[in-house]
């Protein structure tokens, strides 16, 4: 009831001023050690409208499943479980945020996208069939609750900086400490749609009750007719992570990619291995066949599905 409402009240405001509503899902067949099952990944509602010729508010609802609290299974016989990870579907609100451009650049305020894997993710390019790699190794937080300004300097520089609680948008502030990030990219800043090519970094910082807590990600990536390669090498806590993708755009309905990821902690590494081909059917509709692996583990066969509307 509570998200039908919530969807209800997200089409009424898009109505009453004119704003577009917009939305993406993420499935997934997986075959595993002799499994089979269809995996609901994601679900976005996005609502954007333009107040003014310099301001723009949007809002994005996130479906999806939480690892938070127990849920009970109970079998035929009258037998029941309990289970640590609670696997129903939820709405998050991801993002409230506010962007005015004024002379000194963009500021974005409130509930905003995070500015430290944006620009990787686009390299990447297939965010419905896997995140992206720091993304995925948890390098990041995807969205947060701040303020961030960020300015064009000449014309392939951007520059900018966000100040944010850093706990995510799933979590309320924990500390009275927040993190600090600052990025910079030389170049196209959306090349899984746009040919070029770019180079940039990202650095932020958390202070902890015992530690500094430091990332830093440096890449580069380029797109040249038909094809897209890219590379980054990222550093966490610890952690050192590289990630190297390509993609071979056929036609317009078919591309083929791959994806090597090594993360390494305390001397051992964590390979992850992902290749497969893209169909586009059109109309927003993306089919992507592929298979993955990690470490020793068995290959894992995924069909990936995106719908957009």
């Amino acid at each position: 009831m509570k998200k039908n409402l919530i969807l209800l009240s997200i089409l009424t405001f898009g109505f009453a001023y004119n704003g577009a509503i917009t939305g993406v899902t993420y499935f997934d067949y997986t075959r595993e050690n002799d499994a089979s099952a269809f995996n609901f990944n994601r679900q976005y509602f996005n609502y954007a409208t333009e107040i003014s010729n310099d301001m723009k508010f949007k809002v994005v609802f996130d479906v999806g499943r939480t690892g938070n609290g127990t849920v009970e299974y109970c079998e035929d016989d009258g037998n029941c479980e309990e289970n640590s990870e609670d696997t129903r579907l939820i709405v998050f609100l991801k993002k409230a945020q506010l962007d005015y451009k004024c002379g000194w650049g963009k500021t974005s305020l409130g509930l905003i996208g995070t500015n430290t894997y944006g620009i990787q993710e686009k390299n990447w390019g297939y965010r419905f069939i896997e995140k992206s790699a720091l993304d995925k190794n948890k390098f990041v937080k995807t969205a947060d609750l701040g303020i961030g300004v960020s300015k064009k300097l000449f014309n392939s520089l951007n520059v900018g900086m966000q100040y944010l609680n850093g706990e995510g948008y799933k979590s309320p502030e924990l500390n009275s400490i927040q993190q600090l990030s600052f990025n910079m990219n030389y170049g196209e800043m959306n090349l899984s749609k746009n040919n070029g090519g770019n180079l940039g970094l990202v650095y932020s910082t958390e202070l902890t009750q015992n530690s500094t807590v430091t990332m830093f990600s440096f890449y580069g990536a380029v797109a040249l007719r038909k094809i897209r390669i890219g590379t980054e090498l990222d550093f966490f806590d610890g952690k050192e992570l590289i990630s190297t993708y390509m993609n071979y755009h056929v036609n317009r309905k078919v591309d083929f990619f791959s994806r090597y990821d090594i993360v390494t902690e305390d001397n051992k590494k964590d390979k992850y291995i992902i290749s497969g081909l893209v169909y586009n059917c059109g109309n927003g509709f993306l089919v992507s066949p592929n298979i993955r692996k990690s470490n020793e583990d068995d290959l894992v066969y995924k069909l990936n599905f995106q719908f957009k509307f």
